[in-house]
């Protein structure tokens, strides 16, 4: 016998792409570190870099990542607008962080850095 589950994902297209661009985060700053002439900004993520290398930062921001979403999806049960609002926000400081990364990747390519 099949059971239905009550649990729908909530704002699926926000949510995707709060992934999507935090994955493009992880790519950005494994490329800016691997240049050797940036490190992690974030104090935390740093924390995991130095102790477990790219594998542990790669965690540390998955964790980061399923929190917001876990979160968003539990306010959206009550408070659905304030939880597209988050996601929103979010993925604007991830895909903030991403352009200010391709940023430092290009001055760095012409030399300004």
């Amino acid at each position: 016998m099949s059971r239905q589950s009550n649990w729908n994902v909530r704002y699926g297209y926000e949510t995707g792409l709060f992934i999507l661009v935090s994955v493009f985060d992880i790519v950005m700053t494994h490329r800016l570190i691997r240049t050797g002439q940036f490190r992690e900004s974030n104090p935390l993520a740093a924390w995991f870099y130095d102790h477990w290398d790219f594998d542990g930062m790669i965690v540390f921001k998955m964790i980061m990542v399923s929190v917001v979403v876990v979160l968003t999806q539990a306010i959206a049960r009550r408070r659905p607008a304030v939880a597209r609002w988050l996601l929103h926000l979010a993925t604007g400081i991830a895909a903030a962080v991403v352009i200010y990364s391709l940023l430092l990747l290009l001055l760095r390519s012409r030399g300004y850095v």
